[in-house]
């Protein structure tokens, strides 16, 4: 008899960035390659991660066609909502094997993600078991209900299983297939070294992702541990042998723990770091800790092993804030934690959470003094964002604050459009107070960040793109020579003009004390006559008293571009943004219009500036539309590509 073909399944990541990216790697789908390969399936791994927008569906498209598929597997979170129902929708037309959805979209609001996603079946919780079960009946067509821990159609309606097992032993599975999601090409998408606005650093390496442990045992109200279960552990064992092999094979010394909680005592880290010392693995890590695990002797363990930062969850400078939080911990307990970890000389990430239901105006100056008396000055604000499955969500859901659930579903995804046009307010502020003071701890993070600014000692241009200093760090002053990219997301000298271009500078890690420093765009050497040319046509308008139009209204970097650049005097006629939570306000003594061919053409005889702006392109193309004279705009956007070296336009100002 003819040997029986492995039925084929193609497991799909999908990505959150519209270009390749090395910000996430799907390390959960790669556990589950390995887990059902072991039952003799032939698993095709499909990173999006790994391909630009463009380049992952055609590469998705080809393995529809010539690999002919049994089954599809799809795994992403809440947030992915709409790029997964765009791959389904994407796979429908090229392939008529079923399709399963998994991760922790499926977790909560299940019914509903069923109904509107339509998948043939959806797996909840820990899915290596659960499905290599499912995979089982679909191949033997035997009865789905039978099959515990998912979702499928009886008829037109979909049907839940109940509760599905989970692995007991996390040593029992194989370790995840890091080759098959491309590991080799999430590695190349690094430099080794970091250059964000966010973050920057040229201490790490490239950095390769490990688990050592599943969920959490903590119920913050902001947090649900979508679809994984009981917090359980690898040993340590087995999370130093995963290490081994990831610098044998990878040659790489980096390791971003992905775990909610490293761990969840003192003795299992100090086993960990004794373990990476004693078999000299000479790395640098990465995790997330509460601090009330932290002491001074584990803290010294953890940097003699390598640590370079500790993720910490602070959230609030208000212990009433943190108590309706359920975090459990105090404002002591972080203040003390901040002090031992600077001490350790390891580096801290954490941010501040705006809009707990207990916060108001007294709990928001607590914090305040809070960051300002530890010095927290790169914590940043984040909105409290009530996600599905967490206590904050069923709340919100009481509240009536979400008619529309499926709505909401789609919006959390698009997370500028929720911030400005969809928030939830679970605080007692009304929505305008709410939203105001949100813009305001927004534009705070960036003034807090100028607080430690780095001294340039010496500095040079290197290229359009580039210019080489020497940094004093403002905590310890140890100088720190690099070649800095400006901006700083950019590869091989090129980067989306639609960046906020040398407006929020770049925050540095210092190599010796781990602390972050602020370097201002306007000390950088390539970038300092950007900055002098827009300002000399700005004193000339201003001495010729040009009426000018100014658009957009900024909010979030108006406080550190008004620092850099002098805006004062000019002869400001009019100011225009085409985003609608602006409409109506006042900027620079002006009520804010509408962007739009008509408003533009009241002011024909006027010179309009763009300021820095994301949708700087929509404003040209409405000034081209309007029929402006180029000689009468002055984009920084645009100034800035010519300064760098680049000039892609939009379309209506071709030629």
């Amino acid at each position: 008899m003819p040997e029986e073909t492995a039925m084929k399944i193609l497991l799909i990541s999908p990505s959150y960035a519209e270009g390749e990216n090395a910000a996430y790697f799907p390390l959960g789908l790669a556990s589950l390659t390995a887990y059902i390969r072991q039952f003799g399936y032939e698993v095709i791994p499909h990173n999006m991660n790994n391909y630009d927008a463009p380049n992952r569906y055609a590469v998705l498209k080809s393995l529809l066609v010539s690999r002919n598929v049994d089954v599809i597997g799809i795994g992403g979170l809440t947030i992915a909502y709409s790029a997964i129902k765009q791959i389904i929708g994407f796979c429908r037309r090229y392939s008529q094997a079923p399709i399963v959805l998994g991760g922790g979209i499926t977790s909560c609001e299940s019914e509903l993600v069923m109904r509107t996603l339509m998948p043939d079946y959806m797996v909840l919780g820990e899915g290596e078991i659960i499905f290599a079960e499912l995979l089982q009946a679909i191949k033997s067509d035997l009865p789905k209900h039978l099959v515990k821990g998912i979702w499928y159609w009886r008829g037109a309606e979909p049907v839940a299983t109940g509760e599905g097992e989970s692995p007991e032993l996390l040593d029992a599975l194989p370790a995840p297939d890091l080759d098959g999601f491309g590991i080799s090409r999430y590695l190349a998408i690094q430099s080794g070294n970091t250059f964000s606005y966010h973050v920057s650093r040229t201490d790490q390496g490239k950095v390769i992702p490990i688990s050592a442990s599943r969920s959490c045992p903590y119920r913050c109200t902001f947090c649900y541990h979508a679809g994984m279960g009981n917090y359980k552990q690898f040993s340590m064992e087995y999370v130093i042998r995963n290490m081994e092999h990831c610098i044998e094979q990878y040659h790489v010394h980096s390791f971003m723990i992905y775990d909610e909680l490293f761990s969840a005592s003192k003795k299992r880290i100090s086993k960990f770091c004794h373990e990476v010392c004693a078999r000299k693995l000479n790395i640098f890590w990465y995790c997330q800790l509460r601090v009330d695990q932290l002491d001074p002797d584990v803290l010294r363990q953890m940097k003699q092993a390598g640590c370079l930062h500790i993720s910490l969850g602070i959230e609030s400078g208000s212990d009433r804030v943190l108590a309706s939080m359920n975090k459990k911990i105090t404002t002591r307990q972080i203040a003390e934690a901040v002090r031992m970890i600077r001490e350790a000389q390891i580096g801290i990430q954490a941010n501040f959470l705006f809009g707990d239901p207990a916060e108001n105006q007294d709990t928001l100056a607590e914090s305040l003094r809070f960051q300002e008396e530890n010095e927290l000055y790169f914590t940043d604000w984040s909105m409290v964002i009530p996600y599905p499955g967490t206590q904050l969500y069923q709340r919100a859901l009481q509240a009536g604050k979400i008619p529309d659930r499926l709505s909401f579903l789609q919006e959390m995804g698009r997370i500028s459009s929720y911030i400005w046009n969809n928030r939830i307010n679970l605080t007692q502020m009304p929505d305008d107070e709410y939203h105001s003071t949100y813009v305001r701890l927004r534009e705070l993070n960036d003034r807090h960040h100028r607080k430690k600014s780095a001294e340039v000692r010496v500095g040079a241009i290197a290229d359009a793109t580039h210019s080489e200093v020497v940094l004093e760090c403002p905590a310890c002053h140890y100088n720190q020579r690099l070649v800095l990219p400006y901006p700083p997301e950019q590869r091989a000298g090129r980067f989306d003009l639609r960046t906020v271009v040398a407006v929020p500078g770049m925050n540095f890690v210092c190599s010796a004390c781990k602390r972050k420093m602020h370097i201002k765009a306007c000390r950088i050497p390539h970038v300092q006559p950007l900055y002098a040319i827009f300002q000399e046509r700005l004193h000339d308008f201003r001495e010729r008293g040009v009426p000018v139009v100014l658009m957009p209204a900024m909010d979030r970097y108006w406080g550190v571009f008004s620092e850099d650049v002098d805006c004062s005097g000019l002869n400001v006629v009019a100011v225009m943004d085409s985003r609608p939570h602006q409409f109506g306000k006042s900027f620079m003594d002006c009520r804010v219009e509408t962007l739009s061919v008509d408003t533009v053409q009241q002011y024909e005889q006027a010179v309009f500036i763009i300021l820095p702006w994301i949708e700087y392109a929509r404003a040209l193309d409405v000034l081209a539309s309007a029929r402006i004279d180029r000689q009468r705009i002055l984009c920084w956007n645009l100034l800035a590509g010519e300064h760098f070296g680049q000039l892609p336009q939009p379309a209506a100002l071709q030629g």
